[in-house]
């Protein structure tokens, strides 16, 4: 995931309840991974603790950050673009 899909996840899973997300992240054993540039979930965590919680306990797994920088995240991007058009 990105920090986006953590700030915004009431867009992104919009209309999914409880029951769907039951049916698709527990599959991911080893939690949500967030792809994180920014230190966007640490703050999230230290200003938001409960809703972080909530967040995870909606999801039914961990969910943990990953620190990259950004011109990692930027390569991983470009690299499924490529894959997505047939290039990689």
């Amino acid at each position: 995931m990105t920090p986006g899909w953590v700030k915004f996840r009431k867009l992104v899973f919009k209309g999914w309840d409880k029951g769907l997300a039951n049916e698709n992240f527990p599959r991911h054993t080893g939690g949500a991974v967030v792809l994180d540039a920014i230190g966007y979930l640490d703050q999230y965590m230290a200003e938001k603790p409960e809703e972080f919680l909530e967040y995870c306990d909606w999801m039914g797994i961990p969910m943990v950050a990953y620190p990259v920088t950004f011109d990692r995240f930027l390569s991983l991007l470009a690299d499924q673009a490529r894959k997505l058009h047939g290039e990689g």
